[in-house]
């Protein structure tokens, strides 16, 4: 093993308890480090990595009020304030499995439990630098940007058959993964499985083959990996991704919720999880990870205000659609909200409207019209809709909406749509609240769910013509074609089972529904006209 020249190395000891710094820096002043810094708390430690390089960071996982151990590493990160080469351990004394699985998924290079001995501290740092520096000339490729003469490198370092040849294996694995060497990937995966069946290999692979398009060969590898390991969090983020390129949202939220259950404090797992449960209109998970959020990401880098009013969007969703939540929760959204208002001058015109149509709202939604439009009278008047923004302007019709102003949402929306013609992102924005949808991806969407509902339907598939209508109604709630796509679909049903009172029932439903939003001068109202007239052949219908 090469000797770790310990004298030279820049090392960095971060505990809120002097007693341990002092402890710690004995044991490294005994391996011989003579430049040995310290930090107190968590602000002390990015003031100090953001002025320094720093080649070991020492960092107790608990430092008192404030980030922890893992937030720090979580923020050296995203700031960069950590190199390559820098080797980051945390120590704790924590033992509860909530925090050790924390620790274990922010990935520092290594985890001590306290206490420690000066043999143990030797031990693990000799491993970690030794490993550094044998890999340091792939790190400065790397960093000078040039990953040809990198991956090199790591394959006469992957075929050395010595203890450094699994790291190289690894590493060179995901820059093939990274630059778009897929064969190669796999070649690399199935060589190192032919030797030991290891979880990052058997990731790897499955990975491979997911960017070679082969995603159900790859589903099933990556649940045998979670089945044979439920800890191995990295697979379950691959799973998830698996399902959405399938264009299954419920089965990659249903991923998600399972790695949440494993790590629950990862504020960008329950992030994830708040905006698939979004997605697929499960509001109840949805409220619950964005209270989560914004819990962790007080202390957080991650942690941002539109967290709060993601909170607020997603709560004010859920009460509109009369799910029950304890005041509490209702209490906590409108608390977070004032203390965003609480600063509302240091924010710059858009956002000050944006959280006033969020909280116009949320206050319409409890009940308290008078305030809410008070509130959506001085948002309007701070930001004309030219001067705002597509997001701002969403706020702003669901405000119009809870306060029931039909005539000023349409006359917002064909402005809106007048601004953004030449914006395809926007209209699709937009196509939430429209009739039709206006943005040509959308328009494409309800084209191909058409075609391939009225296929089923013809071939008479009328559950798998309603399950491929409803996906689609469930993005377009407004589309009143695809709608009527459905009420066609049950009554279809309902010629081979006329005396199904469960179809009846929904059938009805739907066109009373349907009703609501139509008129004898829209488009559809004769075919509406129609399919009304023929489900009185199965049951009794109201004029």
């Amino acid at each position: 093993m090469a000797r770790i020249q310990y004298q030279n190395l820049n090392v960095l000891v971060a505990d809120d308890f002097s007693n341990f710094r002092s402890t710690v820096n004995r044991m490294l002043m005994e391996l011989g480090a003579m430049n040995v810094d310290m930090a107190s708390n968590s602000e002390e430690i990015i003031e100090q990595c953001a002025r320094k390089n720093f080649d070991v960071v020492l960092c107790d996982y608990n430092l008192g009020s404030g980030r922890n151990g893992q937030q720090v590493l979580e923020e050296l990160r995203f700031r960069k304030y950590l190199s390559m080469r820098s080797v980051f351990v945390l120590v704790s004394a924590e033992a509860s499995r909530n925090i050790v699985m924390s620790a274990y998924d922010s990935a520092p290079d290594d985890y001590l439990m306290k206490p420690i001995t000066t043999q143990m501290l030797h031990n693990r740092l000799d491993r970690l630098l030794v490993l550094r520096k044998t890999l340091g000339p792939v790190y400065g490729a790397i960093e000078q940007q040039d990953p040809h003469t990198a991956m090199d490198l790591l394959i006469d370092m992957s075929i050395a058959e010595d203890r450094h040849s699994t790291a190289a294996q690894k590493l060179l694995g995901e820059m093939f993964l990274e630059y778009g060497e897929y064969y190669k990937a796999e070649k690399l995966y199935m060589s190192v499985l032919e030797v030991r069946e290891l979880d990052w290999a058997r990731l790897g692979l499955a990975k491979a083959k997911q960017k070679q398009g082969n995603l159900e060969q790859a589903g099933q590898w990556l649940e045998k990996i979670i089945e044979d390991n439920y800890l191995f969090l990295p697979a379950y983020d691959v799973l998830s991704e698996n399902w959405l390129e399938r264009g299954e949202s419920v089965n990659a939220q249903e991923v998600v919720q399972r790695s949440v259950d494993v790590s629950p404090m990862s504020i960008l797992r329950q992030k994830n999880l708040a905006k698939l449960a979004t997605k697929n209109n499960d509001l109840n998970t949805a409220v619950d990870a964005y209270r989560k959020v914004v819990k962790l990401g007080k202390q957080s880098c991650y942690g941002s205000v539109e967290d709060s009013l993601n909170l607020m969007r997603t709560l004010s969703s859920a009460l509109e659609s009369e799910r029950e939540f304890p005041i509490s929760i209702v209490n906590e959204a409108f608390s977070g909200m004032d203390e965003i208002g609480a600063d509302l001058e240091s924010y710059p015109e858009l956002k000050k409207a944006q959280l006033m149509y969020l909280n116009s709202r949320l206050l319409a939604v409890r009940g308290n019209r008078d305030k809410a439009q008070d509130v959506l009278v001085r948002a309007e008047t701070i930001l004309p809709v030219e001067d705002s923004d597509i997001d701002t302007e969403v706020d702003h019709i669901r405000a119009l909406i809870a306060l029931g102003y039909p005539q000023k949402v349409d006359f917002l929306l064909e402005r809106l749509q007048e601004l953004y013609a030449h914006d395809q992102e926007a209209l699709q924005k937009l196509d939430e609240f429209l009739d039709e949808p206006a943005s040509d991806a959308n328009k494409a969407i309800v084209a191909q769910v058409n075609h391939e509902g009225i296929e089923l339907y013809n071939d008479g598939e009328f559950d798998k013509a309603l399950e491929c209508f409803k996906k689609a109604t469930d993005l377009f709630p407004k589309h009143i074609g695809l709608q009527l796509n459905i009420v066609q679909a049950l009554i279809g049903k309902l010629k081979g089972s006329p005396n199904d009172e469960e179809t009846q029932d929904i059938c009805r439903t739907s066109l009373e529904s349907i009703a609501t939003s139509i008129d004898q001068n829209h488009s559809q109202y004769k075919r509406f006209a129609q399919l009304k007239h023929m489900a009185r052949t199965f049951y009794d219908i109201a004029d």
